[in-house]
């Protein structure tokens, strides 16, 4: 029998990659609402969807009681103008490059600036090594987006 902590890391993983599997779909979904209305357009309706669809859980969930915003600093509510530009950004370029490439650049930027936060929040043990990573990222990616004539 595996340990708790051995089941819990294995869903974590599990739910990260299932959350990758969803983002895909959801800038697919997107880009194609985005050829009928507009990029703004599908921004605009990805996050009324999803307003009513998190309005509509929020009661099942333990922690949904607790949700009183004093005390909170301003700029950590931005995360929804971020969030509408991600979207409006991915159904705008989707359809000009295809889900391939914008996932491989979308996650190289995650990458990059996850890591810049890890570097900066002291969460890196060789900075050496995550540099070479990232630049084995950006070459990777440089790669992956390059037209092949052959």
């Amino acid at each position: 029998m595996l340990s708790d902590n051995i089941m819990t890391t294995t869903l974590i993983i599990l739910l990260a990659f299932f959350n990758g599997i969803l983002i895909v779909v959801n800038r697919v979904l997107n880009a194609k609402l985005g050829l009928y209305l507009s990029a703004t357009g599908a921004s605009f309706w990805n996050h009324s969807v999803g307003f009513v669809t998190l309005t509509l859980l929020v009661p099942f969930y333990n922690d949904s009681s607790n949700i009183e915003t004093t005390g909170i600093p301003y700029y950590l509510f931005l995360g929804g103008i971020v969030g509408a530009c991600y979207v409006g950004i991915s159904s705008f370029i989707l359809p000009k490059i295809g889900a391939t490439k914008t996932t491989v650049l979308v996650v190289a930027g995650q990458i990059i600036v996850g890591t810049i936060f890890d570097i900066l929040l002291g969460n890196i043990v060789s900075i050496n090594t995550t540099l070479l990573g990232i630049l084995l990222v950006i070459i990777g990616v440089w790669i992956g987006t390059i037209k092949n004539d052959v």
